[in-house]
């Protein structure tokens, strides 16, 4: 075997040790020539190689194209023209080196030490760049659990997440209008309204908030009414990017039809009884830093768009591939490393791909070779892509401003606590309802919230963790003010793989003011209840077809009726009391047109055949569309006051 065979051998496989791209084929084609005549050059079986091939051997292998001529038996150009300029010197060093023999033989082992360190260096790197990637997605699959089951268990409040022209990104209920629909109408009728011969349409509308929320760039509130008749409190937020642009609206629907059917029905009451390295898709590369030469791995060029050779492996290409803007604390980053500032270099960086675009890499590396004078000379390291990676971070902060903006707006108190009961996250009505006992988070429930040194037994959180299911519960808490009436309810975090709940999200809401509202309705009920049953008038109501839904014992009393009971169970229809037909007729044409009716006076024929004249005061009731509902009737017998003016007019 020759000498420049033995040695190729013992550094490639040295090298193929550690990385794939150093077999006899890989190193054949990257150098231009077969692999079979290659093999053959290690053996000492062929005869060297050009002087070209050798150089791009030495630069494939990272040794000294001269080194290696020499080891071919050949002198290059420039060794030549050396030793003719000066004979003495050249034969000085040849008796200097046949001295040396002795000690150089040492060097190689040397030598492979510090490739072994190079390399094991390289792979610590990569192992921290992979381990630092799993913890994000770590972290923002735990995100993405908590934000799911809040949206997911959020009561009477619809969540819809809107692009810039109004496409549904994601919504936690079934959307019924479409917000694209009401942009296109929008803006067909934009042209109308700027000349004065239509209406806005943002001013109304499922949507109109989002609207308002993408031209103002601020938080806009509202009230809607859908078709279905429900009600809502309507809240749009804008999710701005780093140039004040509208990227994404957050809009939220709250759904107040039971609060508003109670206040109506209050009000109504009152008014009648007053919401791996390849496999990692990591590159390498070496910069030895006198030369200002770069050598990188192919996945270093791929990754980019580029392929091999069509840059020119230099720090000066690099620092041109470089964004503007990243160019001066890119190198800055280098200078402070290499000043011994750093103990690696690790920064963040945008570098133009083949296309012209620009692509975020994460590089580290450390510096591993200095000069007898302290001087950097070699620093190793890794490329990553890291635009998975900063879309996730984007992702996160785009999921933090969302939360803010849904949890910041929503008026029930929200806790995330972890298995032992402490506080990992307290929305703010939270801490607006225990400002007291800030800070909460870090601190067991039961202390923070309820002053307590252990936890109820009661507690809905509890029963979560203990039984993996939704628990509910209602207490009434002792504040430093006033009693309050607390609504609980206890939501448990599985862990997506294991399914193990790892969490509670406790859903807090203060019904104080609603069971004032359904204790002050139940009063005025039971107060109304008590004055109709014992009024000495006749009253009833009737429905849309004349029938009896209800009446109180003076009515059926003027009838000739024992009792309500008895009358609803004789008499279908109130048409069949009227002596005259007419006069019923007569009625239901003023019933049609008319929602109040004073003073009708008509004859009545009671069970034993009497006739009695009888006034009626009529209430009518009407849905939002005009149609008849129901109406109430206030009877009195008038027959005394009747023979009296006959007797009158007899008189007269």
């Amino acid at each position: 075997m020759s000498a420049l065979g033995s040695y190729l051998t013992e550094r490639r496989k040295a090298l193929a040790a550690k990385h794939s791209g150093y077999s006899i084929r890989s190193v054949a084609k990257r150098i231009g020539i077969h692999h079979s005549y290659l093999s053959k050059l290690e053996r000492g079986e062929n005869a060297p190689l050009t002087e070209e091939r050798i150089h791009a051997l030495a630069r494939l292998l990272g040794e000294d194209p001269d080194l290696l001529m020499a080891l071919s038996g050949k002198l290059s150009d420039r060794i030549t023209g050396l030793i003719r300029s000066n004979p003495l010197l050249f034969l000085g060093s040849l008796e200097t080196l046949e001295k040396q023999g002795a000690s150089t033989s040492d060097a190689a082992p040397m030598r492979q030490d510090q490739r072994k360190n190079e390399l094991e260096e390289l792979t610590r790197l990569l192992r921290d760049e992979i381990r630092e990637r799993q913890v994000l997605e770590s972290q923002l699959r735990e995100q993405q659990r908590v934000q799911r089951t809040i949206l997911e268990n959020l009561q009477d409040v619809s969540v819809t997440l809107l692009d810039s022209q109004f496409r549904i990104l994601w919504s936690n209920s079934p959307v019924t209008e479409s917000p694209a629909n009401f942009l296109n109408q929008h803006a067909h009728k934009g042209s109308a309204a700027a000349s004065g011969t239509g209406r806005n349409e943002s001013e109304s509308g499922a949507f109109s908030t989002a609207w308002r929320a993408m031209k103002t760039h601020t938080v806009q509130n509202g009230t809607y009414r859908s078709p279905d008749g429900k009600h809502w409190l309507v809240r749009s937020a804008p999710v701005l990017d780093a140039h004040d642009a509208v990227t994404q609206i957050v809009h939220m629907q709250f759904e107040v039809t039971e609060l508003m059917h109670a206040k109506q029905a209050l009000e109504a009451s009152e008014q009648r009884w007053k919401f791996a390295l390849e496999g990692a898709q990591e590159a390498v590369w070496d910069y030895d830093v006198p030369s200002g030469r770069l050598q990188c791995s192919p996945t270093w060029y791929t990754m980019l768009g580029y392929r091999d050779g069509d840059l020119d492996p230099t720090i000066t290409q690099w620092e041109a591939l470089l964004h503007p803007e990243d160019r001066v604390p890119a190198l800055n980053m280098l200078s402070a490393h290499f000043r011994g500032e750093t103990d690696f270099y690790d920064f963040e960086y945008r570098l133009r791909c083949s296309d012209g675009s620009y692509k975020w890499i994460h590089s580290r590396g450390k510096l591993m070779e200095k000069s007898s004078i302290g001087t950097p000379t070699r620093i190793i390291g890794t490329h990553y892509d890291m635009s998975e990676r900063k879309a996730a971070e984007e992702q996160i902060l785009a999921n933090e401003a969302f939360l803010e903006n849904l949890l910041g707006s929503i008026e029930e108190g929200i806790s995330v606590l972890a298995p032992d009961m402490t506080v990992r996250y307290a929305n703010p009505t939270m801490t607006r309802w225990y400002a007291e006992e800030m800070p909460v988070v870090g601190r067991k429930c039961h202390e923070a919230f309820h002053r307590l040194g252990e936890c109820c037994s009661r507690c809905p959180a509890v029963r979560t963790l203990r039984t993996g299911r939704n628990e509910f519960e209602i207490l009434e808490i002792m504040s430093s003010t006033a009693a309050r009436a607390i609504e609980f309810n206890a939501y448990p975090i599985r862990d997506a793989q294991s399914g193990q709940v790892t969490g509670v999200i406790v859903f807090v809401r203060d019904i104080t003011s609603k069971r004032q509202i359904q204790q002050a309705l139940t009063e005025i009920e039971d107060k109304y209840q008590t004055i109709y049953q014992g009024a000495p008038i006749g009253m009833c109501t009737l429905d849309a077809r004349g029938r009896f839904m209800s009446m109180n014992p003076s009515y059926a009393r003027l009838y000739g009726y024992s009792s309500p009971g008895a009358m609803m169970n004789s008499v279908r229809s109130a048409s069949e009391l009227f002596e005259s037909k007419e006069d019923w007729e007569r009625l239901r044409a003023l019933i049609r047109t008319q929602d109040e009716i004073f003073g009708f006076e008509s004859r009545i024929r009671r069970p034993d055949g009497a006739i009695v004249w009888t006034s009626r005061t009529i209430r009518v009731v009407r849905d939002s569309q005009g149609k008849l509902l129901h109406y109430d009737v206030f009877v009195e017998d008038i027959e005394a006051r009747k023979t009296l003016e006959l007797l009158t007019e007899g008189f007269k």
